[in-house]
C-alpha cells in the first residue's frame, strides 16, 4: 500500500511538474482581415439594359475582386442585390490550398431588369476573419 501511494505522489508531482511548464515560445495569432480589392465594374457604371433589334441582349456585368490575406486566405464572396434589396446573383470561391494569400472572384453576369444594383465582396481568412467591401453600384439602364 505504501508502494502504491508513493507512485500515486511521484505520478501527481510529475503531471503538475509537466502541466506548469512554461514556454517562451510566442503563437502569433492572426487578428487581421483580409483586404478587398475591387477591379470591376467601376463605381456607378452605366450598362445598357435592352438594345433590340439584332442586339437584344442587354450588356454583361464583367465583376472581378481580389482577396488578400496577410496568412491564409479561405475564400471569397460575390453578393449582387437589386433595388429592392433581394440577391439577384451570387457566387462563392474557395481556396483550393491552405497556404494561398490571394483569391480572384470573377463573373459575367446579365441584370433582367432596369435598375440601380449594388455589389458586396466578403472575404474570410482561414482563422475566420471576415472583410466586407465598401458596396459598390452600377446602373442598368
Amino acid at each position: 500500500m505504501k508502494n502504491n501511494f508513493i507512485k500515486l505522489i511521484t505520478l501527481l508531482t510529475v503531471a503538475v511538474i509537466y502541466t506548469s511548464c512554461s514556454t517562451t515560445e510566442e503563437v502569433d495569432i492572426d487578428t487581421t482581415a483580409p483586404q478587398v480589392l475591387i477591379e470591376s465594374p467601376s463605381v456607378n457604371q452605366t450598362y445598357v439594359g435592352y438594345w433590340g433589334g439584332a442586339w437584344p441582349e442587354a450588356d454583361k456585368v464583367i465583376i472581378k475582386a481580389l482577396g488578400v490575406d496577410d496568412t491564409k486566405i479561405e475564400s471569397i464572396k460575390l453578393t449582387v442585390l437589386n433595388e429592392s434589396r433581394t440577391i439577384v446573383f451570387e457566387k462563392t470561391v474557395n481556396s483550393v490550398t491552405n497556404t494561398q494569400t490571394e483569391l480572384v472572384i470573377y463573373a459575367s453576369y446579365t441584370p433582367t431588369e432596369i435598375g440601380t444594383y449594388s455589389l458586396v465582396f466578403t472575404a474570410i481568412d482561414l482563422n475566420g476573419n471576415i472583410e466586407n467591401s465598401v458596396s459598390r453600384n452600377f446602373t442598368v439602364k
